[in-house]
């Protein structure tokens, strides 16, 4: 290439290189391919390599395998005064309806039933709810605690359920004998307050995805977008962390500082 003369400085432009992703043998890492090889992308994540290719690699992960899914309504009273006018049996309840102004999950657990033959899986939700009163503001932390029977749970990735006839209660007490653990996707759809004569009801509507999982080796197919580096992982600690309900101490959940 000859090179271009501009105010009597010679440089020689050389035309940047196209970012290559090879998907190998197997296709699956198209996806991939098309975020390493996309130029915004790559800036934002900050890929340097100009070459990478789908390999197959070796990890140790919580491999999903069993998965029942949902769809729960909390319900709790709450208090109010709606029509204003004062109970004739002494007591105080605030005028008005309240607001919500703020809400998150405070605890969440599973747990294995022996107590009931290993038919299901236990869980509990604990939700930390500010209300507003005026100038007030409440915490409310409602709990939830429901079961996911053998029969709920679908086998991931078929789709297929355990029967619901002891022939499938077997197999899922099968299934549970090489389980190590478990967890749970929660999605709220609606909090709000509700009207019911003269009581507030809070009501939480929320669905959950409850997965129970096997400590696997697997081998996946997977493009390495960084040079050779150190990563490190560190699970933030400042705040509040979702944990068990069980033994959390007088608030639910995990305080740090």
């Amino acid at each position: 290439m000859e090179p271009m003369i501009t105010d009597r400085l010679a440089i020689n432009v050389v035309p940047m290189q196209e970012p290559v992703c090879s998907v190998g043998v197997d296709p699956n890492c198209g996806e991939c391919c098309s975020i390493f090889t996309d130029e915004d992308r790559r800036a934002a994540f900050g890929y340097q390599l100009e070459t990478a290719a789908c390999e197959c690699h070796d990890i140790c992960v919580e491999d999903v395998r069993d998965i029942c899914v949902t769809s729960r309504t909390l319900t709790t009273c709450i208090p109010c005064n709606t029509d204003g006018i004062a109970g004739c049996r002494g007591g105080f309840l605030p005028d008005g309806i309240p607001s919500i102004q703020n809400w998150r999950v405070l605890c969440a657990e599973e747990s294995l039933s022996p107590q009931t033959g290993c038919d299901r899986i236990n869980n509990n939700i604990e939700f930390e709810i500010v209300l507003q009163y005026g100038n007030s503001l409440v915490v409310v932390t409602p709990r939830d605690n429901f079961s996911c029977l053998w029969s709920d749970f679908a086998r991931f990735p078929s789709g297929t359920f355990f029967p619901d006839n002891e022939t499938g209660l077997n197999q899922f007490r099968n299934e549970l004998a090489l389980i190590d653990g478990a967890c749970k996707v929660i999605i709220i759809e609606d909090v709000r307050v509700a009207v019911s004569g003269n009581d507030c009801l809070l009501v939480i509507e929320y669905e959950v995805i409850d997965k129970l999982w096997k400590h696997e080796n697997l081998l996946v197919s997977a493009i390495k977008p960084y040079e050779d580096n150190l990563t490190v992982k560190q699970t933030f600690s400042q705040g509040h962390s979702i944990g068990s309900c069980t033994n959390s101490g007088l608030c639910g959940g995990i305080v740090n500082g």
